[in-house]
């Protein structure tokens, strides 16, 4: 029994932005995989070398722990990117190159020769900056996205655009579609064109062919792409803020 619509409460659930705690702990979760897996696989090297009549537990533990820990995180941190345009995948895989680096360094120390292994930790830190960067680079082009955007939907000539093909048949399933959408407009000079955007598509708001909404364009320029603005593209972006 319950006075709300569990329907409605489910859509809400599924909708929230994601906390900055959980991002937090998915990415601790990222590295400690990344960590123990840098260090199993850096280790087993070593442990095959010393021709052990026991083998080394630590290292038999560390690397099927690290890969879950790895395969796990990394599927959440897939559900988290989808729910805020703030961060990328870049981050998550920031994470667990550095703790696989880290791992592999502390590897290292118990070679009797450990460049090898060293550099691979060392390659590994390289590429985790190289994915941070990007991911700083890719938030800071969708925020530049948005501004632009917002700044077409003031300033741009408004217009009644048509989904031409929605992209899709039917639900199977899941609940979400993610297709490209095309729309049709007629510019100012009569002229009918036709722009095509990806969206996020929910089984509980469906589009049809035929569906009108709004679009602003730049009347100077109506074949640039990048200043037309589709309203209901705009509501339903690939990834929420």
């Amino acid at each position: 029994m319950s006075t709300v619509d569990p329907s409605i409460a489910r859509r809400l659930r599924e909708s929230r932005r994601p906390s900055t705690v959980r991002v937090v702990v998915v990415l601790l979760l990222l590295f400690v995989g990344g960590l123990l897996a840098g260090y199993g696989w850096g280790s087993f090297g070593r442990m095959i070398d010393a021709e052990l009549d026991v083998p080394d537990v630590s290292i038999l533990i560390a690397i099927p722990v690290g890969m879950l820990l790895l395969i796990g995180s990394s599927i959440a941190w897939g559900a988290i990117v989808i729910k805020r345009s703030d961060i990328g995948i870049m981050y998550g895989n920031a994470a667990s190159l550095a703790g696989g680096g880290v791992g592999a360094l502390i590897a290292s120390g118990s070679y009797p020769d450990p460049a090898v292994v060293a550099i691979i930790g060392v390659a590994l830190l390289v590429l985790a900056v190289i994915c941070l960067a990007l991911g700083g680079w890719a938030a800071a082009t969708r925020r530049r996205r948005a501004r632009a955007d917002e700044e077409t939907m003031r300033t741009g000539t408004l217009a009644t655009a048509t989904v031409s093909d929605k992209g899709y048949t039917v639900f199977h399933e899941s609940n979400r579609i993610l297709t490209t959408v095309t729309f049709t407009f007629t510019d100012r000079q009569g002229v009918q064109r036709w722009v095509q955007r990806m969206m996020t598509i929910n089984a509980a708001d469906p589009i049809e062919n035929g569906q009108e909404t709004r679009l602003w364009f730049d009347a100077a320029n109506p074949g640039n792409d990048r200043a037309i603005v589709v309203e209901l593209a705009h509501r339903s972006p690939l990834r929420v803020n």
